[in-house]
């Protein structure tokens, strides 16, 4: 079953993140389709906790496993302290698609 890998967050240093981007598009995407990279996130404020973050990209896979094996894999996770520098992380999450 697909599952979609969804990261929110606000972008506090963009070049930082275009560099981190860079690398990051030649892990993911090879496993993985862009779905949408977006910085209009709109918040629909339910269960009165503060909005997350302006930026959500969502990434398909072609299930859970590959997702995490993705996120996890020591070629993403070389990157992923760039992004926690360049951001202000929400979510990070891995949703079973239907």
């Amino acid at each position: 079953m697909p599952a979609l890998l969804i990261l929110n967050y606000d972008v506090t240093d963009p070049e930082r993140l275009e560099a981190y981007r860079q690398g990051a598009a030649a892990v993911l995407l090879g496993t993985a389709e862009l779905v949408a990279s977006t910085d209009r996130t709109v918040h629909l404020g339910e269960g009165g906790r503060p909005p997350g973050g302006s930026h959500t990209v969502v990434l398909r896979f072609a299930d859970a496993e590959q997702a995490h094996a993705a996120y996890a894999s020591d070629a993403y996770r070389g990157l992923l302290e760039e992004r926690l520098a360049a951001t202000v992380p929400f979510t990070a999450m891995i949703v079973p698609a239907l």
